[in-house]
């Protein structure tokens, strides 16, 4: 799998700079030759791990910051198959003081058609203290950067 920046896509699809590109797996299938529903959550995790490493935000464990998922959405529109080539676009949004929201599009570019589409809200959270705490300065500079001015 590799990240890359989205260059030419459907109109629908615009408003995403991000995508990471494969083919599924054989495990990811189910016993109907299917990507089951569970494994488009494992793409959409994939496809935040390499965006935040692209924008240099992907902080170690005991880094003293995690993001934690508050809520994971996915609303599905086709079948995925073996042979499909997926693409996983991705954005973020919905910018607060200490949550902010990934938006994603799971394309069949050969196909030209949508998968599904989903949306999981994080929120940060400290470890050593057990609690929630504001989202760094630098990693909302960088999204926003990234996405609203077209920055890396």
């Amino acid at each position: 799998m590799s990240p890359r920046e989205s260059r030419q896509h459907p109109h629908r699809l615009q408003s995403f700079r991000f995508n990471l590109e494969f083919r599924p797996r054989f495990s990811d299938l189910d016993p109907l030759g299917r990507v089951s529903n569970s494994r488009f959550f494992t793409y959409f995790e994939e496809a935040r791990m390499a965006y935040l490493s692209q924008l240099g935000l992907w902080a170690p464990a005991g880094s003293g910051l995690c993001l934690l998922v508050q809520r994971d959405t996915c609303r599905y529109q086709l079948p995925v198959q073996h042979h499909h080539l997926v693409q996983v676009f991705l954005r973020t949004a919905d910018w607060g003081r200490r949550s902010f929201s990934f938006h994603y599009a799971l394309w069949l570019p050969e196909e030209d058609l949508l998968a599904a589409e989903g949306t999981t809200r994080v929120s940060c959270f400290n470890p050593a203290t057990g609690r929630a705490c504001d989202l760094p300065e630098e990693y909302l500079l960088a999204m926003q950067a990234y996405e609203l001015e077209g920055g890396e």
